[in-house]
């Protein structure tokens, strides 16, 4: 499990672009152009990937395309029920070879959108519900947004249109995991916080 396009080995069949937008995957064409997915930080559990030196992710995560309109916020992206897949193990698993292509419901080819790919411990059903409080200590993280990605197919006129190709070339780029700390454990660093002030007033 090396590539963060093996993430995305949604079925390994080639979608129609009839009627729909269609977001494609290639070959990354050499090592050069992978991109990879960062475990968490031991000793900083929230921190940001620091030139690439954590451990690769290689199991128990589930990962999952969003989008939304070209220009949309974070936060107005929704998920491609389509791409939730797992990962894959072993040199080979998963790994997509010519084209391949995930269908976008409700969008058109030429169609501009805004993508992120999102990663977080399987052992949670969701993205959505990975964000709960409830689930604080569950590791997850977020791509950069891939900002005007046309998709490839037909237009409303069905004038065709090859769109932006390999996503992983086009822009997204490789990220870390984090762990939001539990509750209980920020109040035990703002006591410790509070006693060594106190101790400094001294």
């Amino acid at each position: 499990m090396k590539k963060l396009l093996v993430t995305l080995a949604i079925t390994g069949i080639a979608v129609g672009a009839f009627a729909q937008g269609t977001i494609q995957f290639q070959n990354t064409g050499g090592a050069t152009k992978e991109k990879f997915i960062y475990n968490v930080d031991a000793s900083n559990p929230t921190s940001d990937v620091l030139g690439g030196v954590r451990a690769k992710v290689e199991g128990a995560y589930s990962a999952q395309l969003f989008v939304g309109a070209a220009g949309a916020s974070e936060a107005d992206l929704k998920a491609i029920d389509a791409s939730l897949t797992t990962f894959k193990s072993g040199t080979t698993a998963g790994l997509l070879n010519g084209n391949s292509k995930l269908a976008v419901q409700g969008m058109l080819g030429g169609v501009k959108v805004t993508l992120q790919l999102r990663v977080w411990d399987s052992s949670v059903a969701s993205w959505a519900e990975v964000i709960r409080t409830a689930n604080d200590g569950k590791a997850r993280g977020k791509s950069n947004l891939v900002l005007n990605y046309e998709l490839a197919g037909v237009d409303a006129d069905n004038a065709p249109h090859i769109g932006s190709l390999n996503l992983a070339n086009f822009g997204l780029s490789s990220f870390g995991l984090y762990i939001v700390p539990e509750p209980s454990v920020i109040a035990l660093g703002a006591l410790g916080l509070g006693a060594l002030v106190l101790r400094r007033r001294k």
